[in-house]
């Protein structure tokens, strides 16, 4: 079934997006939609034709969505933050015939200026589309893999058919609602809500991006139900507006893609805000567990119960089951499950998330690490690998380790120790990044050391050099995500 046909079907007037003072109901979305699904036919963009996306949070990019899983076309959402290089290598990776954006952008894909589709539907003969087949891929989501290589995780119709029931239960939905969507397309947890939306008959009201005043007086003054936050944009709200007061419609604030400080935790229930923890993965097609504004404000920190549908356990190193209350991975079954990673076979069953937690006594699950290893900085996974490979490249550096340290805004910012093998700044360092890797993984600060501490076997002491006094400096050489 073509969700959105559907819902146009049923609801044809009911409110379907907005964005900054336009408006579509289902009935001008879905003729929108099926002028586009023409137009990419007529450029013979067809079932299983890999399409790839660089694009800002606009309109065209939900109609896109839409009429990409139309035609049966597979779309390859593109971070709007890589570098050009980055961008080429997932492009070839994913093996896209063609790319949809703004500019000018490497690769061997046919590129399709986004101006060149038409926003106004056309008059079209009645044309028929093959329904969506629950096992066929609707997208391929690059997510930093444990080498730190980007991984394409491939999201099947079934997956966020799965994902939206089990989040509408645990949530709660209502035709009414008006979901607010800052979080960028191209992450699961903003295309989540898209599909979401066209099952359920919500509007969506969409950001370009996240801007602290904007959200504010959408949240004040536009009667928003729901809205999808990180913890570095409530941070970032909550220091400019400290006696937040939102509207009496605000039902829930979806908090994930980062664990949460404390103290933004404390401030924020203190307000009484509905926060909606949740913790979810590219994998799984975004949530994974979450509690409810009940629950939370109940148990600050944990993320619930498993939403319906999918199985959580702790195992330790040898894959074996823990009991409640001990730390061990957390392992995740059920429809979710991406059906696999790019050209790579199924994934085992249950999938190891590599993330560390455990469940408590009433069976809530508390995240612990997001990753042995992984770096979130405002809510983008940096895998220190990445980052050490290309410091290694500069003649001046002998040996290099990426950590994450706490950061009151980005919840970790990037930081690198470094042993050098002849003189060089901080600032030259920085400068050789930027270009090569995305501007979120350049880090903040940078130490210099005689020697990185390693255990018996070689393997960097992450813990103790994330500890080095340097990296607690405030003399310490910064620089912006």
């Amino acid at each position: 079934m073509d969700w959105l046909a559907q819902r146009a079907a049923q609801n044809p007037s009911a409110p379907a997006l907005e964005f900054i003072g336009q408006k579509w109901d289902y009935a001008a979305l879905n003729d929108w939609v099926e002028t586009l699904a023409a137009q990419l036919e007529a450029r013979e963009i067809k079932r299983q034709t890999r399409v790839a996306i660089h694009l800002a949070n606009q309109p065209a990019y939900i109609a896109l969505i839409h009429a990409l899983a139309r035609i049966g076309a597979i779309a390859v959402p593109l971070n709007r933050r890589l570098t050009e290089s980055e961008i080429k290598l997932q492009i070839e990776q994913s093996q896209c015939g063609y790319l949809i954006c703004e500019s000018e952008l490497p690769g061997p894909a046919k590129r399709i200026p986004v101006s060149d589709l038409s926003s106004t539907p056309q008059p079209l003969p009645a044309r028929t589309h093959p329904p969506l087949e629950p096992d066929a891929v609707q997208g391929i989501f690059f997510t930093s893999g444990t080498s730190g290589f980007p991984k394409g995780a491939m999201l099947t119709f079934d997956n966020h058919h799965a994902s939206a029931l089990a989040s509408a239960k645990r949530l709660g939905v209502d035709l009414r609602d008006r979901w607010l969507l800052t979080m960028p397309l191209y992450h699961i947890g903003g295309m989540s809500i898209v599909f979401r939306a066209a099952l359920y008959g919500f509007a969506v009201v969409l950001h370009p991006h996240f801007d602290v005043d904007a959200v504010h007086h959408a949240l004040t003054e536009e009667d928003i139900t729901v809205v999808s936050l990180v913890p570095t944009m409530l941070h970032r709200l909550l220091e400019k507006y400290p006696a937040l007061k939102p509207s009496s419609s605000l039902r829930a604030i979806l908090l994930g893609g980062a664990g949460a400080p404390v103290d933004l935790l404390e401030k924020a229930l203190a307000l009484n805000l509905p926060l909606a923890l949740t913790y979810g993965l590219t994998e799984a097609a975004s949530q994974v567990a979450t509690s409810t504004p009940e629950q939370t404000r109940a148990k600050p920190g944990s993320v619930g119960k498993p939403l319906p549908g999918t199985t959580v356990d702790i195992v330790d190193e040898a894959g074996k089951s823990l009991p409640n209350g001990e730390i061990g991975e957390i392992v995740i079954s059920g429809r979710t499950v991406m059906c696999g990673y790019l050209d790579s076979e199924k994934p085992s069953e249950p999938f190891h998330t590599g993330d560390i937690g455990y469940l408590d006594a009433e069976g809530d699950l508390w995240v612990l690490t997001r990753r042995t290893d992984l770096i979130v900085s405002g809510g983008e996974n940096v895998y220190p690998e990445e980052v050490e490979r290309v410091l290694l490249t500069h003649p001046s550096v002998s040996e290099a380790c990426v950590v994450g340290v706490p950061d009151p805004e980005w919840g970790q910012a990037v930081a690198a120790a470094v042993v050098l093998r002849e003189p060089c700044s901080g600032e030259a360092l920085i400068q050789f990044l930027r270009g090569q890797v995305a501007a979120y993984k350049v880090p903040r600060r940078i130490v210099f050391v005689e020697a990185l501490p390693r255990t018996a076997s070689g393997k960097l002491k992450r813990t103790e050099i994330a500890d080095l006094p340097g990296f607690k400096d405030l003399q310490c050489l910064t620089s912006k995500p």
